[in-house]
């Protein structure tokens, strides 16, 4: 039995939907469409998805300045391709 490869692929933080009064829903919909078309054509099939949460300590200087950690969360499609 064969097994797989993985990737994951970050989506972006932020998507230009166009002008105010546009399809804003359409236009994030079409840019997840493109990430994932773009990897199919690599021959890689979407998974699923997930969330991964990234953590920073403030550093020495910036912590005596009031500074505090920081926490970054980031969503990722994941894709499979057969071995």
């Amino acid at each position: 039995m064969a097994g797989y490869d993985y990737k994951c692929v970050p989506v972006p933080r932020t998507i230009f939907t166009g002008k105010a009064g546009s399809d804003s829903h359409g236009a994030a919909v079409t840019a997840y469409e493109k990430i994932v078309r773009d990897a199919a054509q690599g021959g890689w099939e979407l998974d699923c998805t997930d969330t991964i949460t990234s953590y920073q300590k403030a550093g020495c200087l910036a912590g005596l300045f009031g500074k505090k950690d920081e926490e970054k969360n980031y969503k990722l499609l994941i894709f499979k391709k057969q071995l």
